[in-house]
């Protein structure tokens, strides 16, 4: 289970090296499967192993699909949530005679 929070400006660098690291076992798991492949019948314990290996690959392709998707479509969200309004503004304090005139205060 993964921590995930509410956070819209939380860094992307853990999924982007999540994301990574999911691919290069992807990859690994294939390279695996496609040495130890066997030639003739007599070798079908390693070719059941060569079946799980590319079949875990396949897993793993598609969890690194998942999760690129998701953290684009976070980033788009994000992207189009600031783009909306103005950027914020620092305000002047009220002085004393701005408020007596505004009747806020007594004076």
């Amino acid at each position: 289970m993964t921590h995930e929070t509410n956070n819209p400006y939380q860094s992307s660098f853990g999924s982007i090296v999540q994301i990574n690291f999911k691919l290069l076992f992807a990859f690994s798991f294939t390279f695996i499967g496609w040495l130890i492949w066997p030639d003739t019948a007599l070798g079908y314990g390693w070719g059941f192993l060569s079946i799980c290996l590319f079949l875990s690959a396949l897993g793993l392709f598609i969890e690194a699909i998942k999760a690129i998707i998701k953290l684009f479509v976070r980033d788009r969200a994000l992207k189009k949530y600031l783009a909306q309004g103005n950027k914020p503004k620092s305000a002047e304090l009220a002085s004393d005679d701005a408020l007596k005139n505004s009747e806020m205060i007594d004076g």
